[in-house]
């Protein structure tokens, strides 16, 4: 079950006021593009799901729930094959141990680097290498935590993406993605904070 809470509906509808404000000034530069040759950016913005996996907080090992996600990203093409660009990421989710439940958050920001392969005219495929910064937090759970226990961790975000795109008429592009979000190292001064990678799926639209 997938649980939306009042602060991740807030943030999604940052998430797409951002996005929004970031296409009127440029969209008209890439609203005549008739290829994905022609093409200087790639600025959207995808919602979907964080499927559920496991995050280890230094020994003790946790399940977290399927959660929703936003991704807001901006591309720019150094060449048309290759473009190097920012991205913020935020999910919610339970995590669980035994009968003991708490929420949690995740947001990052961090850089991407994303070849494109055409595949036809309309039709391209853009895997992506994001790596971020990450910060995570969750509810304190009585009994369990200690009142000055930090329950905010950092964390190195490295993930993986591939979209694949569909050019519309007047240069906009609904995309499919999917990858996984992982976190090699971080934590608090207390604890290790990791999880292997976690498979996410979306979907969106780039201008």
């Amino acid at each position: 079950m997938i649980r939306i809470h009042g602060k991740a509906v807030r943030v999604m509808l940052c998430a797409v006021a951002l996005a929004c404000a970031m296409a009127v000034v440029p969209a008209g530069a890439n609203a005549a593009a008739k290829s994905f040759e022609e093409k200087e950016f790639d600025i959207g913005a995808a919602a979907g799901v964080w499927l559920p996996g496991t995050i280890s907080i230094e020994d003790l090992d946790l399940d977290k729930g399927a959660g929703p996600l936003i991704r807001v990203f901006g591309d720019a093409y150094l060449m048309p094959k290759f473009a190097v660009g920012a991205y913020f990421n935020y999910s919610s989710a339970t995590l669980e141990k035994n009968s003991v439940e708490v929420d949690a958050t995740f947001w990052e920001l961090g850089i991407s680097l994303k070849p494109r392969f055409v595949l036809s005219p309309t039709i391209a495929l853009k895997p992506g290498l994001n790596v971020g910064y990450r910060n995570s937090s969750r509810d304190r759970v009585d009994g369990f935590d200690d009142p000055d226990d930090d329950l905010s961790a950092d964390g190195l975000g490295l993930n993986l993406s591939l979209e694949m795109q569909i050019l519309l008429e007047g240069g906009y592009i609904f995309f499919i993605e999917g990858g996984f979000l992982s976190q090699p190292a971080g934590g608090t001064d207390d604890a290790d904070v990791t999880w292997a990678p976690i498979m996410y799926l979306a979907g969106g639209v780039a201008f």
